[in-house]
């Protein structure tokens, strides 16, 4: 291998070249097939992180929540599948029950974020493979947009903060504190 130094530039190292005189590669090639299956693991690991959040659910309320997210995720991993081409009934089944303990929520947050990102990912990678195609660059906008959604906490309404309680909900909030923390939750 050897440094190719551009004319008049004695600045440093150019483009590392191998033996040939063709450029090394740098980084790592990500085929087709591996955009896929980064998409639909993605998806897998935040359903069943949704599950998990489910089992630990304080009200019948965040159950449901969490468990119709699951089953969206687990609805867009199977469009995924289709639009691939992949046949594969073991992995477009819906995410199952928790059995024994459940995560704890931290664990089952990160992994909801993780698995998030990583479809995410995969998803903008075969949306920019494919020239734009608009499957995959709306499936990776929304899943960003719900992984945001996630990250950023969610915000008291301004007709609670000038009352200056939330009524409802087991912990009172002063009017200053804009911060919406579901009871439970907080964390001292």
């Amino acid at each position: 291998m050897t440094d190719a130094f551009p004319p008049g530039d004695d600045a440093g190292p150019g483009i590392l070249l191998d033996a040939n005189g063709d450029p090394v590669r740098q980084g790592s090639l990500m085929v087709e097939r591996q955009s896929y299956e980064r998409v639909i693991d993605g998806l897998k690991i935040a359903a069943g992180a949704y599950m998990h959040l489910a089992a630990r659910g304080a009200t019948r309320a965040d159950v449901d929540n969490c468990r119709g997210l699951a089953l969206r995720l687990d609805q867009c991993r199977r469009i995924c599948m289709q639009h691939a081409g992949i046949e594969d009934p073991g992995r477009a089944s819906p995410s199952a029950e928790v059995r024994g303990e459940a995560l704890s929520y931290k664990e089952a947050r990160g992994r909801l974020l993780d698995g998030l990102t990583q479809a995410a990912g995969g998803a903008r990678q075969l949306a920019t493979c494919f020239r734009g195609d608009l499957l995959w660059s709306r499936v990776a906008s929304d899943l960003e947009r719900l992984e945001r959604s996630i990250r950023t906490p969610r915000r008291r309404s301004p007709m609670l903060q000038q009352q200056g309680t939330m009524d409802g909900f087991a912990g009172s909030r002063p009017a200053d504190s804009a911060l919406w923390v579901p009871p439970g939750d907080a964390r001292h």
